[in-house]
């Protein structure tokens, strides 16, 4: 979106391993009239700073027929997923056909679809209304961006999912009518995933009426109403949801206040360092969750459905020695100055939970260990990744 985040991949990855993150699989977003295999060189350079090993999506924007070939390139080289933007910033509606023809490449390359799911057509419609009203601001941003919108494109999202005959992975599901669409193409018998974000667990809308800097939780999807956490946490625990996933994207304050209309406001926060501690002490703690199911969730389905598995998500010979050594008893009072992100304020400041990682190990290295990071920048590795049919 023109602008640099607060974090880049050391800063990003050293608050993981904090968080007892040994891997993540990043977004290579190209730069306009650059090709995949140009941007994953550029996300590759990035990369060099890591100090865990990192997997990379391929971000496909304005496809055409060159598009088709690069995806060819990229599975080759073991870049095994893409992603997807359903939004104007994409023009994906614009493009939609040419999408649809990208979606069946990938399936037919044993690949995986990672998609977006927001109707931009429902987003600009309440903007301009938003506008209209002279009413378009942060407190209104959820306004702007409805759970129908994201009920509406999921469906489109599987139904040409199914016809392009390809897995589909729908990132950052946050209510009831993304999940009701997931269900429904499980019902006719298509293989498709869902992931959620820490912020629909734990964050309701009620934070941009509240809170004196509501632009801290802007993301897309926006928080949704308070019911809509426990549905998530169902989702998770029936397995209607696979994964939860960070999407971290840390900005610094003055980037977040910058901006002041609904469709100008930047989405994402840091969020690596806390999604552990806090999704085991709101969920296996509470009872929302088993301890197996927390495993399986942010390590086994993530390492399986990203074609990790076997090198990552399990501990057993042959595969790296990825570890993640926890104290389930010790309390701790989430605090922006003692995390590890570059973004100079914390989302969840004040929340206290019990359970935090004390040692981070990444292919047999004591990587941190009580808060101490060991790790030097470079030290992580790209994962090539195996394709979804493999």
């Amino acid at each position: 979106m023109g602008q640099e985040t607060a974090d880049n991949f050391h800063s990003s990855t050293v608050a993981a391993a904090c968080g007892g993150i040994t891997t993540i699989c990043d977004y290579a977003f190209p730069e306009p009239g650059q090709s995949l295999q140009d941007a994953l060189v550029r996300w590759n350079q990035r990369g060099e700073k890591s100090v865990i090993d990192f997997g990379l999506h391929p971000t496909i924007f304005q496809p055409g027929e060159h598009t088709l070939s690069e995806m060819r390139d990229c599975v080759a080289d073991g870049y095994t997923s893409f992603k997807i933007f359903m939004i104007g910033f994409s023009e994906f509606d614009k493009y939609a056909p040419q999408y649809l023809r990208c979606m069946e490449e990938a399936g037919k390359l044993g690949a995986m679809v990672n998609i977006h799911c927001e109707d931009q057509c429902c987003i600009s419609y309440m903007t301009q209304k938003l506008e209209e009203e002279n009413n378009s601001n942060v407190r209104t941003f959820p306004d702007s961006r409805p759970r129908i919108s994201e009920g509406l494109a999921a469906r489109r999202a599987l139904w040409m999912a199914h016809m392009a005959d390809v897995p589909a992975y729908l990132v950052h599901l946050s209510c009831q009518e993304g999940l009701d669409a997931l269900n429904d193409a499980r019902g006719r018998g298509q293989t498709c995933y869902g992931e959620t974000r820490p912020i629909y667990l734990h964050l309701s809308r009620e934070r941009f009426n509240e809170e004196v800097d509501p632009e801290r939780y802007v993301g897309w999807p926006p928080l949704r109403e308070a019911d809509q956490m426990e549905v998530m946490w169902q989702a998770l625990d029936s397995g209607v949801l696979q994964t939860v996933a960070t999407d971290h994207v840390g900005w610094n304050m003055k980037q977040k206040k910058a901006s002041v209309t609904v469709d100008e406001l930047l989405p994402g926060m840091s969020n690596l360092e806390t999604v552990l501690p806090m999704l085991y002490s709101e969920g296996v703690r509470t009872g929302r969750l088993s301890p197996n199911r927390f495993v399986d969730v942010s390590a086994t389905k993530p390492a399986k459905l990203m074609g990790m598995y076997p090198q990552k998500g399990t501990i057993a010979v042959g595969s790296d020695a990825d570890i993640m050594v926890f104290d389930t008893e010790k309390p701790v009072t989430i605090r922006q100055s003692d995390m590890h992100s570059n973004q100079d304020w914390e989302l969840h400041e004040g929340f206290e939970v019990t359970g935090w990682p004390t040692m981070t190990i990444s292919r047999g290295d004591i990587i941190v260990e009580n808060g101490k990071v060991l790790a030097e920048p470079g030290r992580g590795k790209l994962v090539k990744r195996r394709t979804y049919t493999s």
